[in-house]
């Protein structure tokens, strides 16, 4: 297998040409690029124009099926997460390394929970729903 190092790499133009081969050889080169820029441009308007197709779609369909549109349910999930009130910083960490493992695993929370042992339901407690 023979080695190919960066020195015996052709050049990118013939010594020999004239100056306006390397200037031509440079324009195409732009070209090309600008070429493919304008491809990547046209296909993200394309997605662009689908979306605002798919939009107005599920707007118009809205009307007539009485039910929220997509988008107006996607708005108010994304309005109900910002609102939301998030811990604005770490509690400070205990003496002893398992008890800052249970905090960070969520362990020490209290979860509300407090019988967890099996137990038999019968067909008549399927039926009622629970009283609270």
């Amino acid at each position: 297998m023979s080695q190919m190092f960066s020195q015996q790499l052709p050049p990118p133009y013939n010594r020999n040409t004239s100056s306006l081969e390397r200037i031509a050889s440079r324009v195409l080169g732009l070209m090309v690029w600008a070429t493919l820029a304008l491809v990547g441009l046209l296909f993200a308007l394309s997605l662009l124009v689908w979306l605002a197709f798919g939009v107005i779609a599920s707007l118009v369909m809205s009307v007539f099926t009485g039910r929220p549109a997509t988008v107006t349910l996607l708005w108010r999930r994304y309005r109900e997460m910002t609102r939301q009130r998030w811990p604005s910083r770490q509690p400070a960490a205990s003496a002893t390394p398992r008890a800052d493992t249970a905090s960070a695993t969520g362990a020490s929370v209290p979860t509300g929970v407090q019988d967890v042992s099996w137990r038999e339901v019968s067909e008549n407690q399927t039926a009622e729903p629970p009283a609270r």
